[in-house]
């Protein structure tokens, strides 16, 4: 299904250098620009607007995504001088310079051989993990670089997410897109050479594998986007280096296969994952506790789980809390509705992170 919508621009919500954010006449009455891709819009013109998951009620929904401009001039600015094409014959396909390309600065260096050297790398399902995992580097290594790589297994454009366009204004944070995703600050073909570059180039302190916003889910067993961590975990490994699993934790969803430790945590951890892995867990009380150490069994045959005390992760917590400029949420819910997500995140963070805060 395909669905084209014909709106009105009623007023700018919002605009930067890489999107605008639209009150339009009809659809969601909200819509997304990419300038990347499309000319910049102004109140009163027409545009066409994909509304195809707004019709539908999508999680990734909510808001219609501009396709083009009634009347306006052709899009004709040069964005880079590179020849890797992301979004590949779609419509709005465009080119990107890699770090790895013949055309970048960076190309010879990925000649030379590389290793992790034992490194410690976070991988993790749902973006809503970066803010928690950016502000606990600022509590626990405040002089720390993040580096975050996002895959594209949910949303391509790196601009659609609101917690990395504030984060990206702070020089610490810095972001590679890989495969088909593209926008972060520097493009990579793929996760080994992205590793290569975020820890030989931008020596990052923390290195954080994960995706953007609108991660796919089926109610199956493999039916979804989190299973590719088992493929970074596996590479990661091979790359010499330990891969370290955020959690998915959560004592309210009311999917049942979302309690305790996800299933979008175990199921790629314990089926399709390879190498030895490090899953961090806070230490677990109340009701949720008995069925935690079962699920814990299991994968702990495979894999090392490290329990990190609850006093060491409060503070963190906390000034994760009062420093974001955006509230942080998951699946709308935040730290007050499911503390034990956010606790997980400080977990795994806590655990990469061996200075303690001064």
């Amino acid at each position: 299904m395909y669905i084209e919508t014909k709106v009105t621009v009623e007023d700018i919500l919002y605009e930067d250098e890489e999107i605008q954010i639209l009150k339009t006449s009809a659809g969601a009455q909200k819509a997304l620009i990419y300038l990347s891709i499309t000319p910049r819009a102004r109140v009163a013109d027409e545009v066409i607007v994909n509304s195809t998951s707004t019709k539908l009620n999508l999680g990734t929904g909510g808001i219609d995504i501009v396709t083009s401009i009634i009347g306006a001039n052709p899009k004709e600015e040069t964005l880079s001088n590179g020849h890797i094409m992301k979004a590949r014959y779609l419509p709005n396909q465009l080119s990107v310079n890699a770090v790895e390309a013949q055309e970048s600065g960076y190309h010879h260096l990925f000649n030379q051989p590389f290793t992790l050297q034992g490194k410690k790398v976070l991988i993790g399902e749902l973006h809503s993990m970066i803010p928690i995992c950016f502000w606990g580097m600022d509590y626990l290594k405040k002089g720390g670089k993040m580096v975050v790589i996002i895959s594209d297994e949910a949303s391509i454009p790196l601009s659609f997410s609101r917690h990395v366009r504030a984060l990206k204004k702070d020089e610490r944070f810095v972001t590679i897109t890989i495969g088909q995703a593209f926008g972060g600050t520097y493009e990579a073909v793929n996760l080994p050479t992205a590793l290569q570059f975020a820890t030989d180039v931008l020596k990052g302190d923390i290195i954080f594998v994960t995706l953007g916003p609108g991660v796919v889910g089926t109610g199956t067993i493999h039916g979804f986007s989190g299973i590719e961590q088992a493929n970074w975990a596996n590479i990661i490994g091979s790359l010499g280096g330990i891969p370290v699993w955020v959690p998915r934790l959560s004592e309210k969803d009311k999917r049942k296969r979302h309690l305790g430790i996800s299933h979008h945590t175990i199921t790629p951890l314990t089926k399709f994952t390879y190498v030895n892995s490090i899953l961090p867990l806070p230490v677990i009380e109340g009701v949720i506790k008995e069925k935690i150490m079962k699920q814990v069994e299991a994968i702990g045959q495979r894999h090392e789980v490290l329990w990190v005390p609850m006093e060491r992760l409060d503070g963190l917590i906390n000034h994760c809390i009062n420093s974001s400029p955006l509230p942080i949420k998951t699946m709308g819910r935040d730290y007050r509705d499911d503390p034990i997500f956010f606790r997980g995140v400080a977990a795994a963070l806590q655990s990469v992170i061996t200075e303690s805060h001064q």
